[in-house]
């Protein structure tokens, strides 16, 4: 099932709430360097599967390898200084706070300055933030917003509201970024421009993309590969073309007679 350029391994996965069966021995692999999608009706099992490559729930069953490291061995704090960055269907961003200062919290687990650097060794303290902040401010061009850097959260549109979080996962350099819904309460205008600006981190950053969405013309536009959950199991898998056109598929959204 993987092979030499996989960075994400699922193998078998189970996960179990009580008699609920959340998961059913899914597998996945992601490719490093690709943008993945991840499909399915509402009860489908794709946010429990991303809370389980989180360390979020524990899985009942199953393997989880990301970048060769046992994933099942870690705690969920741990996660994100592996190289896995996250963001959920409900924006978790400080209202009160400037765009600028939202993204600079996404750099606290690449920080590498120590307590007697803040108290004795000022100079490397300065130093250290001066290069986050120059760091939080690229991201902040890369993905458009370095004209509302210093504005507070709250006066901002949704949209924005999504790209500042989306800053904030980046900024730290991750491996692997997942996104939970990234369209959701976006219009179609704001969707083709998500898809664009996904599209270029994949492309200069050297990202890689796994993305959970409803939207299946957002999927065709912009990722490369595409699985297909439904009550819990794998029901389909490969290009979005082909995912889009997969009988199984049209049934778990349409449904039969």
């Amino acid at each position: 099932m993987s092979g030499p350029e996989a960075l994400l391994q699922i193998e078998a996965m189970s996960v179990r709430f009580g008699g609920v069966v959340a998961l059913d021995e899914v597998d996945l692999t992601v490719e490093a360097g690709s943008i993945h999608g991840l499909i399915g009706p509402n009860g489908a099992g794709k946010t429990t599967l991303l809370n389980a490559i989180s360390r979020l729930v524990e899985p009942s069953g199953g393997s989880l390898r990301f970048a060769g490291n046992d994933m099942l061995s870690y705690r969920p704090h741990q996660i994100t200084p592996l190289g896995v960055a996250r963001t959920f269907q409900n924006l978790g961003l400080i209202e009160e706070s400037s765009v600028l200062d939202n993204v600079l919290v996404g750099l606290h687990t690449v920080h590498q300055g120590t307590l007697f650097d803040d108290l004795v060794r000022f100079w490397r303290r300065n130093r250290l933030e001066a290069e986050m902040r120059q760091r939080a401010l690229r991201m902040l061009s890369l993905v458009g917003l370095e004209e509302v850097a210093l504005t507070p959260v709250r006066q901002l549109a949704y949209g924005i509201r999504k790209n500042t979080e989306l800053a904030r996962a980046c900024v730290g350099r991750p491996k692997l970024l997942m996104l939970d819904e990234p369209t959701a309460g976006l219009n179609s205008t704001e969707m083709e421009r998500l898809a664009k600006l996904l599209a270029r981190l994949n492309r200069e950053e050297g990202l890689t993309i796994l993305v959970i969405t409803h939207h299946v013309e957002f999927l065709l536009e912009l990722a490369h590969v595409a699985t297909v959950l439904d009550l819990g199991r794998r029901i389909a898998h490969g290009t979005p073309q082909e995912v889009r056109n997969n009988p199984d598929v049209i049934t778990a959204y349409i449904g039969t007679d």
